[in-house]
């Protein structure tokens, strides 16, 4: 209990710096700006993949069962090999990216905005293995903290700056102060991870399970990309069917779900290496209880605020984004009533992978997928970013609906909520 109010208090803290960042990115640059701003960081999320798909849930699920079976020199070993992993890909995919910028796959400006943040790959990527490794070593508090606190303070900081200043926001300024927050972040999460791994590292020399751990890394990576694709692909979508403003829109109306969401996401932070290691000491009751106490602290910490959302949200996207962005008020109801369904169905994605059945998370990630594609497909046209929302929560809905009926089937754990 004292993990998750400690973790949902950096989360609150962090997820309200990155709003209150994020309406000044908008109010400055306006819907067209800032869609092309939001569409650039999507490409970006894409490219990463091949680096960090799947490495952060096997640090984490691997390294609470080594900590737990006395395993040092491999949870050592494994460390080191998930670093090499990611700089080697990190660097492909810059390459990658780079070479699809200079066949002019998309417009001379949005090519310079691609460039300019391909640094951003790796700075991600280390991030991720950091932030995974503190959190496997059960310190969720510490893992969130660069990225969450530190990383949007500091963008609040350079903002106001430059606003005070009378300097002119634009995209290719916000793709730099995100380079300055990610470098800050590797920097400080390297520190933290010197400090808390040093008492299990300091006495241990690596060994490597190489084919062992590639083997397990496959599901965890086929999953992350279905996941990440479910999660950007209306913005790229929206980029290539719609309009800027669409995605300014659509950007906006996430910013209300990213608060939303933060309940569940404390919920996973804190339990998922605890439901680890539960789960393989078969110790189903402790496990039953632990996710019936973590889905009330979720729907308690966030239904109400999504009845707020849908109730004044046409007021609170006037008063917070501007009259320009008005027409976000609209989808972030709808994206409201899937979240909703995403928070009261409990941690249903993370109780499949912490268990061992990977291959029914990938199974529930791909039906969604394709029924999401089909969507956002034929919604998009019609609909504009309307469209792009009745997508992304029909395809949510669908997700929790299969993967509880899977946690139950498979583990006899029930994770929604119940009287």
């Amino acid at each position: 209990m004292r993990s998750f109010f400690g973790t949902a208090g950096l989360q609150l803290i962090g997820r309200g710096l990155t709003v209150i960042t994020g309406i000044l990115f908008a109010r400055t640059l306006g819907p067209e700006e800032f869609g092309r701003y939001s569409f650039v960081l999507s490409v970006i999320a894409f490219a990463v993949l091949p680096a960090v798909a799947g490495i952060p849930q096997l640090i984490v699920r691997e390294t609470a069962r080594y900590v737990a079976d006395q395993q040092h020199a491999l949870m050592l070993g494994m460390w080191q090999w998930s670093n090499r992993y990611i700089l080697a890909l990190s660097v492909l995919s810059m390459i990658v990216l780079y070479g699809l910028v200079y066949l002019d796959i998309w417009p001379s400006s949005m090519g310079i905005l691609i460039v300019s943040a391909l640094i951003l790959i790796p700075f991600k990527g280390m991030l991720a293995r950091q932030t995974a490794i503190i959190n496997g070593l059960r310190r969720p508090e510490l893992a969130q903290f660069p990225m969450l606190i530190i990383a949007p303070l500091i963008a609040l900081c350079i903002v106001g700056y430059l606003f005070l200043s009378g300097y002119q926001l634009s995209s290719q300024r916000l793709i730099y102060i995100q380079l300055t927050t990610h470098a800050l972040g590797v920097v400080l999460s390297y520190l933290l991870l010197k400090h808390v791994a040093k008492g299990v590292t300091v006495s241990s020399k690596a060994q490597f399970q190489v084919k062992r751990w590639q083997k397990t890394l496959l599901p965890f990576t086929v999953l992350t990309i279905v996941g990440t694709m479910n999660n950007e692909l209306a913005t790229l979508f929206l980029g290539i069917l719609g309009s800027e403003e669409a995605i300014g829109y659509f950007k906006v109306a996430m910013q209300g779900i990213t608060l939303l969401a933060l309940g569940l996401q404390a919920v996973n932070t804190v339990s998922g290496p605890r439901i680890a290691g539960l789960y393989k000491q078969h110790k189903i009751e402790e496990t039953q209880k632990l996710l019936t106490q973590s889905v009330k602290l979720s729907v308690l910490s966030s239904v109400p605020f999504a009845l707020l959302l849908i109730i004044f949200g046409e007021e609170l996207v006037s008063l917070l984004f501007g009259r320009d962005y008005l027409p976000a008020a609209s989808l972030l109801t709808i994206l409201c009533v899937g979240q909703i369904v995403n928070v009261c169905m409990g941690s249903v994605g993370l109780v499949l992978n912490m268990t061992g059945n990977e291959r029914s998370t990938l199974r529930a990630q791909l039906i969604t997928l394709a029924l999401t594609v089909v969507l956002l497909l034929t919604l998009i046209p019609l609909f504009q970013a309307t469209g792009a929302a009745i997508a992304v929560s029909v395809g949510l809905v669908c997700w929790n609906v299969i993967m509880a009926f899977d946690v139950y089937r498979l583990t006899g754990l029930k994770t929604w909520i119940r009287v």
